[in-house]
């Protein structure tokens, strides 16, 4: 299988064109070969992926269950042909995630990564996988530690990603100066893709660290609109309502159904200006022109 192809499928939330797939798999030859099998158990799992484990009464729901189990059943059966395939050991750690494990997913993501297939791409991303599951699994110190025993590799391309997510780790335990290192070092590099000092502003953001947070929400705010989003955010947090709504309408303007969806599930965040008449404007869908 193309493996720019599965790291999309499996790490971007592209959605598939699953018109008949499953008629289509129920057809397929236990005996297929081992692209089918593998082709077949990734669009299981990304259609299990997009559907919820629970309905809205708690119940897990069966449908994605089989998913998940039918797509394992030909990962068995991969394993029987060709045993230790990189792609088909990391879609193992897949549908445990998708199950919650996610301990034992790390386990596979690092297996994976030490099979004789695994390219350079796949292993960055295994590598970063298997820090997120562990860090999930509740390891945070085991996260850490693989994103330092990999960081040479990974730098390569992906430094910025990896002192972002470490620095997410630290903050959750508490770690704040390890993880201000962490993003001052993105945030001083000039290179730095603005979505990366976005998400470090978040950070400082999510610590406390208004100036530093302020500092890089400003500096990306051309080319990542949704930064006034969170500086709009910090003014209202530090009382400074007008500046606030200003800002807030102006990302509105911009990108008025992801903005309406920020202030839904974050309502607690700007709980001080639910009455603000200027507020109510931005949260109450305008209605339609005549003739539309």
């Amino acid at each position: 299988m193309n493996e720019t192809l599965s790291r999309v499928l499996l790490y971007g939330g592209a959605l598939l064109a699953v018109s008949g797939i499953g008629a289509w798999w129920l057809a397929t030859d236990r005996e297929a070969d081992v692209d089918t099998l593998i082709s077949s158990a990734t669009v299981q799992l990304q259609m299990a992926y997009v559907i919820p484990a629970t309905d809205q009464q708690g119940n897990r729901l069966d449908k994605r269950d089989d998913m998940i189990e039918a797509a394992v059943a030909q990962l068995d059966i991969v394993d029987r042909k060709h045993p230790n395939m990189a792609t088909a050991v990391e879609l193992r750690g897949f549908a445990h995630m998708l199950n919650g494990r996610f301990v034992d997913a790390a386990g596979c993501y690092e297996r994976a990564r030490q099979c004789g297939d695994c390219g350079v791409e796949q292993r960055d991303v295994l590598t970063f996988n298997q820090a997120r599951m562990l860090a999930r699994g509740g390891d945070q110190e085991g996260a850490l530690r693989v994103f330092t025993e990999h960081a040479q590799e990974l730098d390569d391309r992906f430094g910025h990603q990896r002192r972002l997510e470490m620095a997410m780790i630290l903050i959750d335990l508490g770690r704040h100066d390890e993880a201000d290192a962490c993003l001052q070092t993105v945030v001083a590099d000039d290179a730095a893709p603005p979505m990366a000092r976005l998400q470090a502003g978040i950070a400082f953001d999510r610590m406390g660290r208004d100036q530093a947070a302020e500092r890089a929400f400003s500096a990306v705010r051309e080319q990542e609109p949704i930064a006034d989003y969170y500086l709009a955010r910090l003014k209202l947090r530090q009382g400074d309502v007008d500046t606030s709504l200003e800002l807030l309408g102006g990302v509105h303007a911009a990108m008025p159904a992801e903005v309406r969806r920020r202030l839904q599930t974050e309502a607690d965040a700007w709980s001080a200006v639910a009455d603000d008449a200027r507020f109510r404007e931005l949260t109450v869908g305008r209605p339609a022109s005549p003739g539309r």
